[in-house]
């Protein structure tokens, strides 16, 4: 039996793909689940003209993902932190604290998102990396200033 996976299905195929199984396997496990359908000429229109869809989707979201990329770039971002002497703050700057900035400047972002090489300990412009897409990374400031 032929059938359209409509998801990953381990050891069996990906999503999208026309794969051979028996007949049992496809109507017990991969219809009943929604894992799959029969492959017929239908359901394989069905299948690209979501492929199509997604396909078109996914280029709307990344043409919207380099435009906030291009706006944050320019952005001026400052988040305040207590330090010491020589300019060494108590505790560090973190991915939260870059997220709750963007946050307050109009921008959702989550911190799994933002990428520092190492917290920052110091006051003063460090840079980080803000993933904003899977293909659409920016590289953008942050100044680090002294809490009054």
């Amino acid at each position: 039996m032929e059938m359209i996976l409509l998801k990953d299905v381990e050891k069996v195929g990906r999503k999208g793909e026309v794969v051979r199984v028996r007949d049992g396997f496809g109507r017990n496990f991969l219809i009943a689940r929604g894992l799959a359908l029969q492959s017929t000429e239908q359901n394989e229109k069905f299948v690209e003209e979501q492929k199509k869809r997604a396909s078109l989707r996914r280029e709307k979201e990344k043409t919207a993902a380099e435009q906030t990329a291009a706006k944050i770039k320019k952005l001026k971002l400052s988040v305040e932190a207590k330090a010491g002497e020589g300019d060494k703050l108590f505790g560090s700057v973190t991915a939260e604290d870059i997220s709750e900035a963007l946050a307050k400047q109009g921008f959702q972002f989550d911190k799994k998102q933002i990428h520092l090489d190492e917290p920052i300990r110091s006051l003063g412009s460090h840079t980080f990396a803000l993933e904003i897409f899977s293909q659409v990374k920016v590289q953008a400031s942050v100044e680090v200033i002294r809490k009054a």
